[in-house]
């Protein structure tokens, strides 16, 4: 897969965060506001659960994070 120009790197988030908020939206309009929101619940508990198996997320940071 080709990688980005160099120069995309800077935006890199932002064009990631207005391409998520396109699909809510998009989603939104389709099937309303709570489903949308269930959707993107599900998907970030996805996210968590992959990021924890591939060994990327340390969840006693996260408890150390929420227990301060």
């Amino acid at each position: 897969m080709k990688q980005p120009p160099k120069k995309w790197y800077p935006y890199r988030h932002r064009i990631l965060c207005l391409l998520l908020a396109f699909l809510f939206a998009l989603i939104w309009l389709n099937l309303g506001f709570f489903a949308s929101v269930f959707v993107f619940l599900i998907s970030a508990v996805g996210y968590f659960i992959g990021a924890y198996v591939d060994g990327e997320l340390d969840l006693e940071e996260w408890f150390n994070l929420f227990n301060r």
